[in-house]
């Protein structure tokens, strides 16, 4: 579906539309970039404000401050920012006044944006959160609470809207984007030579991109990778990371005799997610990218053991990945921390390396999952700004 030109804004050639986003990490900034393509094609005088990744950097954002001073996982390591989120929350609310947007979409990042939102309820604007918080996993008291402060909610999974209608939240599917990305398929990205290597065994190794996940992961990660070198022959490793953290993976690794390649080319991981036999990777969208590869996993979770307690407790799921949820069956294998290691990570992989059946049936339902993320009215990201349309021109 595209956008009709009869959507554009009547006022949209002469008056100036201001539009304040904040995406909290990379998958935020991967919707970002999308919305603001989209916003671009029917809003001619547009500016755009707030933080933002690279991509959206890319399409036009006016950042206020770096997004990685919001990629912070896990409840304890929140306590122990409090002080800098609050002086970023002053921050980002005094930018909203100073600049006077139509309206203020944020991105994921539940913790501080809807801090953000609640403090600017009384300003004269709209107020738009993209991604769902997960109240059907806990805390779904959240629900009720941001129906108070928001005029509309956009969520990616088909079994989100209900739990927010019903506290008269309007509240609109649209689909997770990675469904609709066609690249994994068809693409002009630099492609690895050793991808088309059919005597390579190729394992994806995807510790995060968070600096807290990277830290608790990558050396685990690293020891699988040995084991997994020492049982096979002709292994390689695929390495996906960000530029903020390559060099710092790129020394753990390259002080290792593993065979391993490293990029920090988000458009490579189109090429190399197709053609990899397996992935191990920290929970997260990443799982959604690999399942719209049709590549086998393995996710791990490993949080602060104060955080891990608080979750566990409170959590009323038994998965991490959203996939699992979607189709109510343990498909994709997972790990939670202390089961975390090297000798659990490699007897999974094993597992799916040496049992043809197994992996096939992953692939199957991965690609089921994949088709129940899509909305069948288009693409999320131009559903995303026909809502958003909806409210700018009140």
């Amino acid at each position: 579906m595209q956008i009709k030109k009869g959507c554009l804004l009547p006022e949209s050639n002469s008056k100036k539309i201001k539009i304040f986003i904040i995406a909290g990490e990379l998958s935020g900034d991967n919707l970002g970039e999308g919305l603001i393509k989209e916003l671009k094609k029917v809003i001619r005088n547009l500016e755009i404000y707030g933080v933002g990744g690279e991509k959206m950097i890319s399409q036009g954002l006016k950042p206020i401050f770096d997004i990685k001073t919001l990629s912070i996982m896990g409840i304890f390591e929140v306590i122990t920012k409090i002080p800098k989120i609050l002086k970023l929350l002053k921050l980002a609310k005094n930018k909203i006044i100073e600049i006077k947007p139509d309206i203020v979409v944020t991105i994921d990042a539940p913790g501080f944006n809807f801090r953000l939102q609640k403090s600017i309820k009384n300003l004269k604007l709209k107020r738009v959160h993209y991604v769902a918080p997960s109240v059907w996993a806990w805390k779904s008291y959240r629900a009720k609470r941001i129906s108070k402060f928001l005029d509309h909610l956009l969520v990616l999974y088909p079994f989100e809207k209900k739990y927010f209608t019903v506290h008269g939240l309007n509240t609109t599917f649209i689909g997770h984007p990675i469904a609709f990305d066609h690249k994994y398929k068809d693409n002009d990205y630099f492609y690895e030579n050793t991808l088309k290597d059919k005597s390579l065994l190729k394992i994806g190794v995807l510790p995060g991109s968070r600096l807290s996940e990277i830290d608790k992961l990558l050396p685990i990660f690293i020891k699988s990778a040995h084991l997994i070198n020492s049982n096979y022959e002709n292994v390689r490793f695929y390495i996906i990371t960000t530029k903020s953290f390559k060099s710092k993976i790129d020394k753990l690794f390259s002080a290792t005799e593993l065979n391993y390649y490293i990029t920090d080319d988000q458009n490579e991981k189109y090429n190399i997610f197709s053609n990899i036999d397996f992935a191990l990777c920290a929970s997260g969208t990443v799982s959604i990218e690999l399942a719209k590869a049709s590549t086998p996993m393995l996710v791990v979770y490993k949080l602060n053991i104060v955080t891990w307690y608080i979750v566990k407790t409170l959590a009323k799921v038994k998965t991490a990945t959203i996939l699992n949820i979607l189709l109510k069956e343990k498909f994709i294998p997972e790990l939670f921390q202390n089961s975390v290691n090297e000798d659990n990570i490699f007897k999974i992989i094993k597992n799916y390396i040496n049992n043809l059946n197994i992996r096939d049936n992953q692939i199957k339902k991965l690609t089921k999952g994949i088709n129940e993320l899509k909305n069948s009215k288009g693409n999320p990201s131009e559903i995303a700004v026909i809502e958003i349309l909806k409210l700018l021109k009140v």
